[in-house]
């Protein structure tokens, strides 16, 4: 998952980013167990990036979750504010994960021969 997440870091460091991009990403987040073990963390992520109140039934299905999210990103005019955030909360977790699993970033192997 470390690995993925750099992935969407990357892309959300981009200026411009479609809304399909948008949404493949929190899929991809909200669908994985590794960052959200359980519903309910889903839901204060959700109001977090989204401010969006998610009634009893829709956080019962991670799949509810999407289409509402999906039905929030493709109605709005602007995303920028969606992807700012979405991109501190990816890079907490990337922290995050850094600290619990002790892993360590991959330095680039042609820096010797720029220099």
């Amino acid at each position: 998952m470390y690995n993925s997440l750099i992935l969407y870091r990357n892309e959300l460091k981009n200026r411009i980013i479609p809304k399909y991009k948008l949404i493949g990403i929190i899929t991809e987040l909200i669908y994985s167990k590794d960052i959200f073990a359980k519903n309910k963390d889903i839901s204060n992520f959700v109001k977090d990036i989204f401010d969006i109140e998610l009634k009893d039934y829709v956080v019962k299905s991670r799949t509810m979750i999407v289409a509402k999210i999906s039905k929030k990103i493709i109605g709005s005019e602007s995303i920028i504010d969606y992807k700012n955030k979405l991109y501190n909360f990816i890079s907490i977790q990337i922290e995050t994960l850094k600290k619990n699993s002790d892993i360590k970033e991959n330095k680039n192997e042609l820096d010797g021969w720029i220099k």
